[in-house]
């Protein structure tokens, strides 16, 4: 049975599961190793539910987000099976931004929302002003509206959000055809000389469309421990980013727009080192990503839920705007052309239907690998080698079934209790500079 408990935002939930794991020698007959439920407390044996996203889990979060941050760190500064040689590669952080669907408040840091443009109309075609003499806060739910939800191409956004995946895979095809135009040569013979190797992380802007947020590097043909060759610059990779970019478009069926990456393109060298406060470096650029991966949900665009039915939409606890991007998915999800993007069960993700990070093959270590180290770290930190899986002949039974998930109102007091504390020693460890 599931067991309810108040909603925190820091709350973890626990997986219950019940049944056992039973290793047997098979030369002896004799019983190596037992654990079942009915030993456990309250006869269930509870896991972690291994949830990424803060909202859910914040214990589970917080480690997947060291894994992400290795993951990143690795491709750049070397470590975890990538040779420290992997920082003399060419590579760049780069924000892929969406194209503008209409015209929305903003939070500028040095002047107002929206300024008139010179022989610009002061008002739309729906009578509303197309500008706005406000300046708002970073926090103002306003922020991300549009000014006038009529000429707002809602479809549009939401499509784009479901066609990113695709969007991204012609841009990676498109980085060795625009790399071996540069070169006159091949895009056999590009792949054959130099390798284009990524980690990227999806990021909501307050107006809910996706944009990315990316480390790319160039490589040798044998991946991170190959040096690219000479003539494969710095220089040429940011060239290589901008020509690529621009030439990835997508025709969605039902859709006038055709899709692209917005005009908006940010590229800036990663440096090597740790640097200034103000400098790129390795680690500043895996850290801003890992902050990421474990916060997809922004407060009043998404929720952290799918949705089952379209009479829940008018009472989620969101923005106008987002009310209208996720109904415009359930609309959406029911046609025919549109099957295929299972708009509807990604509404709660306003379309998008992608990992949040993911990475090319030969980046850098994997989730799994990091796991596997865990693990083994924890069997050796606890002395407990485990013979049972690893002697000659010997067999393990395993039969787990669900039980339920989170806790009874009392122990929901306790672990909201000890979520505080280890909250209040991080932050003690962090102000002391000894902590992450």
């Amino acid at each position: 049975m599931a067991y309810p408990h108040p909603p925190h935002r820091r709350l973890p939930t626990p997986v219950h599961l019940v049944g056992h794991s039973l290793t047997v020698d098979t030369t002896t007959g004799r019983l190596v190793h037992s654990l079942t439920s009915a030993e456990q407390p309250h006869g269930r044996l509870t896991i972690a539910c291994g949830n990424r996203r803060q909202s859910r889990c914040a214990p589970c979060a917080r480690l997947h987000q060291g894994d992400t941050y290795q993951v990143v760190v690795s491709g750049l500064a070397g470590g975890k099976s990538v040779p420290d040689a992997v920082r003399d590669h060419p590579r760049v952080f780069v924000t892929f931004t969406a194209p503008s669907f209409g015209r929305v408040h903003r939070h500028t840091n040095d002047g107002i929302c929206r300024l008139a443009r010179r022989g610009d109309a002061l008002a739309c075609t729906h009578g509303r002003p197309v500008v706005c003499p406000e300046r708002h806060a970073a926090d103002d739910p306003l922020v991300g509206s549009p000014l006038c939800p009529d000429c707002y191409d809602y479809p549009a956004a939401v499509l784009w959000n479901a066609y990113t995946r695709d969007l991204w895979q012609r841009l990676h095809r498109n980085l060795y055809e625009s790399l071996a135009s540069s070169r006159g040569m091949s895009r056999t013979a590009a792949r054959q000389t130099v390798r284009v190797a990524y980690a990227k992380v999806a990021e909501y802007q307050r107006r809910g469309s996706i944009h990315f947020h990316a480390v790319t590097r160039f490589d040798g043909p044998g991946g991170p421990g190959d040096p690219p060759p000479a003539w494969a610059t710095l220089a040429l990779l940011i060239q290589t980013i901008r020509t690529a970019t621009r030439r990835v478009h997508l025709a969605v069926p039902g859709l006038d727009t055709i899709l692209r990456f917005g005009a908006q393109l940010d590229i800036r060298p990663i440096l090597t080192g740790n640097g200034s406060d103000d400098d790129l470096n390795e680690r500043a650029v895996a850290s801003y990503i890992a902050k990421y991966v474990t916060k997809p949900d922004v407060a009043g665009i998404t929720v952290d839920r799918p949705i089952h039915d379209a009479i829940t939409i008018s009472v989620l606890p969101v923005t106008d705007h987002a009310r209208t991007l996720i109904r415009t998915c359930w609309t959406l999800g029911g046609r025919a052309e549109h099957k295929a993007l299972n708009l509807r069960r990604w509404a709660h993700q306003l379309g998008y239907r992608g990992h949040i990070a993911s990475k090319s093959r030969a980046y850098s270590t994997t989730y799994a690998a990091l796991r596997a180290a865990r693990e083994q770290h924890r069997r050796d930190h606890n002395d407990q080698e485990d013979m049972h899986d690893d002697a000659a002949g010997a067999i393990t039974d395993k039969h787990w079934t669900y039980a339920g998930t989170g806790h009874t109102a009392g122990q929901a007091m306790f672990a909201d209790a000890i979520a505080d504390d280890l909250q209040a020693a991080r932050d003690a460890a962090r102000e002391a500079g000894g902590g992450p």
